[in-house]
């Protein structure tokens, strides 16, 4: 028998298939922000009830505490703080995203607006130099680290930044000088 998934479910999946493991908070904030133009407000009971249905009816998505994954998925710590980055810097509202990428890189993502603008989160203990990382033209890359603060000395080059967590869990956004 098969399920029938509304479209907020169905992304729900897409989103999964990209990312692998989210926090259902990300989750949540990601289906909100899709569908916030549309009639249907996406409630924390009705992302809990969707959610539920998901678990019952699709064989490998996956409920564990906090975490939405596929059976394939498991948390990334390092994954999660880019999610956490890509939706402080989108609000909410990425106009698309990828985890398809070379390392240093855990997470490209775009924003809308009146010019599209394309952002990669990297992590810092991935690369002895950030200056050698290439970006494509349009690019800023926004570096996270595991201790969540900047190396002594960090010297970024231009359109780059390094994303500081706070005890809140958000971060502060430090960047270059350069143009």
């Amino acid at each position: 028998m098969k399920m029938l998934l509304s479209i907020q479910q169905k992304y729900i999946l897409e989103v999964l298939r990209k990312l692998g493991c989210v926090r259902k908070d990300q989750l949540h904030a990601l289906v909100r922000g899709k569908f916030q133009r549309t009639d249907f407000e996406i409630s924390t009971a009705r992302m809990e009830a969707m959610l539920r249905q998901l678990r019952a009816g699709v064989g490998d998505f996956r409920l564990d505490g906090d975490f939405a994954r596929l059976a394939r998925g498991q948390p990334d710590a390092n994954r999660l703080e880019a999610i956490d980055v890509m939706l402080e810097l989108s609000e909410g509202v990425p106009q698309d995203f990828t985890t398809k990428l070379e390392t240093p890189r855990l997470l490209r993502f775009a924003l809308g607006g009146d010019k599209l603008r394309l952002f990669s989160v990297a992590l810092l203990s991935c690369t002895a130099d950030p200056q050698h990382i290439s970006r494509e033209r349009s690019e800023r890359i926004v570096w996270i680290s595991n201790s969540g603060t900047p190396p002594q000395g960090l010297i970024l080059p231009p359109k780059h930044f390094f994303a500081a967590r706070q005890e809140d869990g958000s971060h502060r956004f430090y960047g270059s000088n350069g143009p």
